[in-house]
């Protein structure tokens, strides 16, 4: 159901993406292929007891395609389709081997999947050379395989890795995720340098406690 779900707003997207370029006239949309490099900030979780931090940051990276629609006055509009993989990091978790022996172990959690933003944006020039431009939007992500991995040494020091999927039947997390995204476009002849922030909205826990995603991106854009 979530599969078609996501299905549906990337062909609702393309759909809106071909009857705004009708409606600009001559003004031909420029498709294009961006490229990103993500810093991953989970938020805090927060429950009945107070917050605290679970998480440490992470990286990843996001590749795929835009539209970028001129609607005049030098504003436009920016949908795009793209596979994203993301992880970042469990903090110090002590646990007991079965002699009642400690030991810690400090779990990554990686996902992968489809991420689709729709932003507006509006360009300006800052000198006769140098253009920059504001945009924000909604973006909705999901995950098509996630997993949280973990290495660490047993009282006997043999090398363990336990493995698991987080989001099973009894599993934590939401699948589907939105955020609003704010940022910042540096266009040349060549390329586009995006600076962005995706601002977690959706709550990816389903029990009493509370968690949001956040990300910084740096990222290239090139218009065909």
């Amino acid at each position: 159901m979530r599969r078609f779900f996501i299905f549906s707003v990337v062909v609702m997207t393309l759909s809106q993406v071909n009857a705004i370029a009708q409606d600009t006239g001559d003004t031909k949309p420029m498709w294009g292929i961006k490229a990103a490099f993500d810093i991953n900030i989970p938020g805090k979780w927060h429950g009945h007891g107070g917050s605290v931090k679970m998480y440490e940051h992470g990286f990843g990276g996001t590749v795929g395609g835009v539209c970028n629609i001129y609607l005049g006055h030098d504003f436009y509009l920016e949908p795009g389709v793209s596979f994203f993989y993301d992880t970042y990091s469990c903090g110090d978790i002590t646990l007991e081997d079965s002699d009642y022996s400690r030991f810690t172990i400090r779990p990554t959690i990686y996902k992968m999947g489809l991420r689709v933003p729709v932003v507006a944006g509006y360009t300006f020039d800052i000198t006769d050379r140098f253009l920059m431009s504001v945009y924000t939007g909604p973006e909705v992500s999901y995950v098509l395989k996630g997993g949280v991995h973990g290495e660490y040494k047993n009282s006997n020091e043999e090398d363990l890795i336990e493995s698991f999927n987080p989001y099973g039947e009894h599993g934590m997390h939401r699948k589907l995720d939105c955020a609003w995204k704010i940022g910042l476009a540096f266009p040349t002849d060549y390329v586009t340098l995006t600076v962005d922030a995706a601002i977690g909205i959706t709550d990816i826990y389903k029990n009493d406690i509370s968690m949001r995603e956040n990300r910084v991106s740096i990222g290239l854009a090139h218009y065909f």
